[in-house]
């Protein structure tokens, strides 16, 4: 195991949690990276930052985030993990978002807020719309050594291809994202089952074969016409289609 690691002076800390796994480079984009496999196989880029709360909230006012994520992206980044580090909390009196401070009113250990002030619920709708919008991965722990075994476990994931993880390989599937107003076309729900394939990708293939005889009919270079369909993905669906022949 090998992550490539910023090796800036705010993550040492996580270059001494990760230990023997990490090399400290100066990477351009996020603070830890490394090759995982993709749905054909291929090489697939990870970026991953990590950011602690006070500045996750400040990316909140100005976009810091997502506009680091849209580099990478232009970099040759395919994923994208955020890994938020600290505790943090709703302020019981008024809501606003906290973290853990020096509390002079009491002389001891307490809460104070982020500055500038932010509410705990625009803060946790920033995440969610990073998770539901950008597409990309959100984990939260409190402290370096939880992010360095979150970094661990992210590596471990991503070095199988979707189709070799057995977890959620159940004998059901997921009824399709929103509300149909009409009743998906036969072709579509065929399609949506074959491997790698899914919802979304199912729509391309159902507009580009008019009957199932002509998606079993299809050879693998007409599979990778299609858009997000490598060689892998193609040879698999031919397979599936023709009883495995």
């Amino acid at each position: 195991m090998i992550v490539y690691c910023s090796d800036l002076k705010n993550d040492q800390d996580m270059i001494q949690a990760l230990g023997s796994v990490a090399v400290p480079i100066p990477i351009p984009h996020g603070d830890v990276a490394f090759i995982g496999i993709d749905d054909d196989g291929e090489p697939l880029r990870v970026c991953i930052e990590r950011k602690r709360i006070g500045d996750l909230a400040s990316c909140v006012l100005t976009n810091r985030y997502l506009n680091q994520a849209q580099l990478a992206k232009e970099a040759g980044f395919q994923v994208f993990c955020l890994i938020v580090e600290g505790r943090y909390r709703p302020a019981p009196a008024d809501g606003l978002l906290e973290i853990p401070g020096y509390d002079r009113e009491r002389d001891r250990a307490g809460w104070k807020p982020i500055v500038p002030a932010i509410t705990f619920s625009r803060f946790d709708q920033y995440i969610t719309e990073l998770e539901y919008l950008a597409s990309i991965v959100v984990k939260h722990t409190e402290n370096v050594r939880e992010t360095a075994a979150v970094v661990k476990a992210l590596w471990a994931f991503y070095q199988k291809s979707p189709d070799d993880h057995q977890s959620l390989k159940v004998f059901y599937k997921p009824k399709p994202p929103g509300v149909l107003l009409s009743k998906p076309s036969f072709i579509r729900r065929v399609a949506s089952e074959l491997p790698n394939v899914g919802w979304e990708r199912s729509k391309v293939i159902a507009g580009r074969f008019p009957t199932i005889k002509a998606m079993v009919d299809a050879d693998v270079g007409d599979w990778q016409e299609l858009d997000g369909i490598g060689k892998k993905t193609a040879e698999r669906i031919v397979r599936a289609l023709r009883g495995g022949i």
